[in-house]
This record gives structure tokens, sequence and C-alpha cells, in this order.
């Protein structure tokens, strides 16, 4: 089965899954890909390429404007995560709640400092790396965090977790960011030597989107696409 989500949305596809017992795994092509796998019509796994988990589903927009899916039969196993209808409505529910949060921190990569637990470090610290190292889910932490932004207890550093990756570029593209990603300086580097930051980030998710993967290409690329989403028209052009 497949199709596009101009013709019926994820939640009617979802429901086909459940109401028909399906086992296999349901794959979304859109701005943010990602996978839903069903057992016996319930939902056991699925996630943001190599992100996978409760938290990647989670982070998974549930209402995809445009894109298209597709359904296999496979083999899949696991332990059911929620009952459906209690899966599916705290999915859409964390889907709102995500896009507000976003207008606050950006996205979960965003590095924050501020006498909080977790934060209270000299040179900040992501959200994402606040929640792996709390042992708790990633949206209850960037929920917490947005709103001690908004009340003034933590501040953005203007840094992100993405900064510590090193990207080798290939390809026949060149421009001077090309040039400057030979894989011996870390994203924050080549952004300090006077790179924009959404120079690289439209880079970087160009390159994503064209097939680029490393440990962490999931979380990274659903970070991106918040980040995009937040920034005010930009003139900078990587090609360039």
């Amino acid at each position: 089965m497949q199709g596009l989500f101009s013709d019926v949305p994820l939640i009617g596809v979802l429901s086909i899954m459940h109401e028909t017992g399906q086992t296999g795994v349901l794959e979304v092509d859109a701005d943010v890909p990602f996978s839903v796998a069903f057992a016996k019509g319930e939902i056991v796994e699925g996630g943001i390429l190599d992100w996978t988990g409760l938290d990647a589903l989670h982070a998974s927009p549930m209402l995809p404007g445009s894109g298209s899916f597709s359904y296999s039969r496979r083999n899949v196993t696991g332990a059911v995560i929620s009952p459906f209808e209690q899966f599916t409505t705290d999915w859409a529910r964390i889907t709102d709640e995500w896009e507000q949060i976003g207008t606050v921190i950006s996205s979960p990569s965003v590095v924050l400092s501020g006498a909080m637990p977790l934060f209270d470090q000299e040179k900040g610290r992501s959200v994402r790396a606040a929640a792996r190292d709390a042992g708790l889910p990633l949206f209850e932490v960037a929920a917490r965090a947005a709103d001690a932004v908004n009340a003034g207890k933590l501040k953005a550093t203007g840094r992100y977790a993405w900064y510590g990756l090193k990207i080798a570029h290939r390809g026949q593209r060149t421009s001077d960011l090309t040039r400057a990603l030979d894989g011996g300086l870390s994203l924050g580097e080549v952004i300090d030597q006077g790179f924009s930051p959404a120079m690289v980030r439209a880079y970087l998710l160009s390159e994503l989107h064209l097939g680029l993967r490393f440990a962490g290409s999931g979380w990274v690329l659903r970070d991106l696409v918040w980040e995009t989403r937040q920034e005010l028209p930009q003139t900078d052009d990587f090609m360039l």
C-alpha cells in the first residue's frame, strides 16, 4: 500500500494499519522522514532514520503537510508501546506542543545556560544532553526548558548540539563553505571562521535530504527542520 498525504491523512493510514491488524513497517517520506512499525495492528517501534524509540516517534510530525507513504509487510516483533488510541492521542497532543516549544527554544539541540539543574555549567548544555543525562523523556525536558527560558531562568548561548559534528563534504558542488568542510573542523569551528549558522544549517539539511548519513543523523535532521522553521527569511545561500 502506498499513497500521498494530499489524498489521505497520516492518522487515516495509521488507523487502517491498526484496524486490519497489520504487521510490517509504514515509511513516511516527507520533510521529516520517519517510520512506524506495527505488530498485529499495534505500534511497537519507529523513529527518524537512526533515531528510534518513543522520543523519536513523538518528535515525528503526525500531520505532515505533504509527502507520501508506503507500507510493506515485515516480520516485526516487540512490545506494544501503548494501546493504539492512547498512543495516537498522546502523539497528536505532543506534536502540537512541540510546535509551541519550538517557538521558544528553536530545537532540542539548542545549548542553554542558567542557574538550573542540568544546565548550570559554564558553557551550558543542550536540551538533548540534559534529557540524556537525566534519563528523562526529551519532550519533558524540552517543555521545562522552554518554561525556564520564558521565565528568564535559562538563556540560549547561540550554539547547538550539532556544532560538534565533523563533516567532510563529498560531491561536485564547490563553494567557500564546502571547501572548509574537510572533516578536520567541527561545524562550530567552521561557523567561528565566519560562516553563518543559517548557511551551515541549510547545507547540512540539504545533504541529509540527499542521503548523507552518520551516527545521529536522525536527531540532527529533526532538529534542523525545527530550527529552519523558526528562522526569519535568509539571504544566505550555501551554494555561493
